[in-house]
């Protein structure tokens, strides 16, 4: 899959769709990565079995291939699915952490 995304665990629900689930030991928050064709959504869980209903774009965020004027600019589709996902760990972090 991708190989940043080395520290939880990949699953095929289906032939369409790959997720990717990180929950550090001890922990009870953490991120969700599921790829869906071209795009992919990212999302900071309350566990592994967590599902959100119209979470915010704090908990939740989709991750569209770049515009034409994001590809003038050199920026790539893994650019802005590491930057999402390293926003949902910080968010995961901060709940872990109580705040």
């Amino acid at each position: 899959m991708i190989k940043w995304l080395d520290r939880g665990k990949w699953t095929r629900p289906t032939d369409k769709m790959a997720v990717y689930t990180e929950i550090e030991p001890g922990k009870r928050w953490g991120i969700r990565v599921t790829l869906l064709g071209s795009h992919a959504r990212v999302e900071a869980i309350d566990g592994e079995k967590c599902t959100w209903y119209k979470p915010g774009p704090e908990i939740s965020a989709d991750v569209k291939p770049p515009n034409l004027w994001e590809r003038l600019r050199g920026i790539t589709f893994e650019d802005k699915l590491r930057a999402e996902v390293e926003a949902k760990r910080k968010v995961a972090a901060a709940k872990n952490s109580g705040f």
